[in-house]
Formats: C-alpha cells, structure tokens, sequence
C-alpha cells in the first residue's frame, strides 16, 4: 500500500503489487524458469505468493503444497530466504526444508525489503533417499511418491544456480526500482500540477490587482487634471476681481478728488473715499496673495500630475506583465496538470 510521509514516499509500507505489474513479472517469470529448467515464483514481505508459481516440480506442486505442514513450512523458508538475501543485498543460494537448493533474489526499494523472488526446486548432486522419507513423514504426505518425484529433479551445476539467481535480481531490482521511480513521478507531477494551480490562482488575484491598481490611478489622474482646470477658473476669476479693485480704487481716487473741490460739504464723501481705496487696496493685496498660492497650488498639481502619469504608466506596464505572467503560468499549469493525468493513466 502506498503510504505518502508528507510528498515522500513511505517505503516501509510499500508492496510488490504497489511497484510491479503483476502480468509483466508473471510472464518474465515463466519464461525465466523454462529458460533455466527450474521452478520461480515471487513472494511478498511475509513469504506469501505474489505471482503464480512458474513450473513447479510435482515434489513441490503434488506432495509438498498440498500438505497444511508443507505449505507453511515453504512460506517460512521463502521468508527466511528473503532475510538472508536482504541481510546481504545480494541473491542467496541455499537448501529448502525439503532439501532442494533453491536461490532468492531480495526486491529492495532504499534498503527496504520488498518482496524475494525465488526459484531453485533443483539439485546439485542426486537426493539422499532417507531423508526425502523423513520430510514425507514430518508433513504427512506419501512417501513413496515422494521419493519418486525427488528422483526426476533436475541436477544443475552451481555456477549455472549463481547465473539464475544474479539474473533474477538483476530483473526483478530494475522492474522495482522503475516503478518505485514511477510512483514518485507520478507525486512530482501531482504537486507541480497543485503548486502551479495555486500559483496561477494567486497570479490572476495579483492580475486583477494591478488592473484595479491602473483603473484607480486613471480616476486619480483625471481628478487632479480636473483640479488644475478648476484651479485655472479661479485664476481667471482672481482677475476678474483685481480689475474691479482698480477700478473701485479708481472710483475712490476720483471721489477724493471731488470731496477736494467741494470743500467742507465733501468732507464726508472723503471718508467714504478713503475707505473705498482702503477695500481697493486690501483687495488687491488679497488678489495677490491667492495669486501667490495659486502659483504654489498650480506647480503642486503640475508636478502630482507628472507624478501619476509616470506611476499610471508603470502600473499599465506592470498589468501587462502579470497578464503575461498569468497567460504563463496557467498554460504550464495546463502541461503539469496533462503530466498528472498521463502518469495516473499508466
């Protein structure tokens, strides 16, 4: 069972049939074993059977396996041979419980015992007759037929054994390790397919973003462009009044000089007058003053305005690039995902 410890895999709980086709290593086992005249099954972490048994002997088939003591004491031995090759990383050639010479190649994944493949049920010189009786005895089974079935065992030599046996592990090694390899592309794939889906996510808020950030900057830019032409009426309006005050200054100018001629009787338009050039006066000292300030006001929205266009003209680039960007990111967001479901469909 495949077992993820965050975006790792948990070798620990892997099995034969999480990294191995079945169908593939049944039929390289039948072909293995008719090519070596031997027997070959695979087994999993416990000894039990993972693929069927590729050419068994009727030693094994029809007098050990058919017996409950039999069978398990197989199961123990295909465990046990699996330790000892594991212990080793390399195949182990031994004798069976029964007394065949049977060989295991450990299917390892990082150091982790997998599964064995084993094949043997051969011999390398001819059977000790009492002791195959001993074995039909111990697991209940005939004799007689055992002893028969001992004798048309094959006699193999040993190095032909240690060729088999490195064969079976060469095999069996690189169909794990590629399907192990496969497991973690297929993980690789998923999370670039999940962290390129949230990375466009967060592109398209960003793109959105900085198109409200442009869209906002506009509206600025207009508004202060509206307060300068706002600016310029109160500028037109400003001499508007400061004709006036020349001419009410003119007025009281004009009054003072007929309050002269008339002597005492315009001593009252005088003051009147004087007053009117004093409101003369103050106005245009007023006028000038605003003048002054619409001066600093007007080279204050000139230089706000040179400012927002530079910035409304970074942004605008900016949009462009993360709409760029975007447009990127969701067509490798389209490939990951494409990766993701090629590797699932294999």
């Amino acid at each position: 069972m495949i077992v993820l410890d965050g975006y790792a895999v948990d070798v620990t709980k892997l099995e034969l049939e999480d990294i191995i086709d079945k169908s593939v290593l049944q039929l390289f086992l039948d072909n293995f074993a008719l090519g070596f005249n031997c027997a070959a099954v695979s087994v999993g972490r416990n000894g039990e059977e993972f693929t069927n048994p590729s050419y068994y002997r009727p030693f094994c088939a029809n007098y050990i396996h058919t017996s409950a003591v039999g069978d398990a004491r197989c199961a123990s031995c295909h465990k046990e041979f699996g330790k000892k090759a594991a212990a080793s990383k390399r195949p182990y050639i031994g004798p069976c419980h029964a007394g065949l010479i049977d060989f295991s190649a450990p299917i390892l994944i990082e150091g982790e015992l997998i599964g064995t493949i084993l094949g043997g049920q051969i011999l390398t010189s001819p059977i000790d007759e009492s002791k195959v009786r001993q074995v039909a005895q111990e697991i209940h089974t005939n004799s007689d037929g055992l002893v028969e079935a001992a004798e048309k065992i094959d006699i193999v030599p040993e190095k032909t054994i240690e060729a088999a046996a490195e064969v079976l592990y060469i095999v069996a090694n690189a169909l794990a390790q590629s399907g192990y390899n496969r497991i973690k592309a297929d993980l690789l794939s998923a999370e670039l397919a999940n962290s390129f889906i949230q990375i466009s996510s967060t592109v398209e808020e960003l793109a959105a973003s900085a198109q409200s950030i442009t869209g906002n900057q506009s509206s600025l830019v207009n508004e202060i462009n509206t307060v300068g032409d706002n600016l310029k009426s109160i500028v037109s309006a400003l001499r508007d009044v400061s004709k006036i005050a020349d001419q009410i200054r003119m007025i009281g100018l004009n009054a003072t000089i007929e309050a002269a001629r008339l002597g005492q009787t315009g001593k009252t338009i005088a003051v009147v007058a004087e007053e009117i050039r004093k409101l003369a006066d103050t106005t245009k000292s007023t006028v000038a003053s605003i003048d002054t300030i619409k001066e600093a006001i007007e080279k204050s929205v000139n230089s706000t305005v040179h400012s927002a266009n530079d910035t409304l003209n970074s942004t605008s680039e900016q949009a462009a690039a993360m709409e760029e960007l975007s447009a990127a990111v969701q067509s490798s967001s389209s490939l990951a995902e494409l990766l993701k479901d090629m590797s699932q469909t294999h």
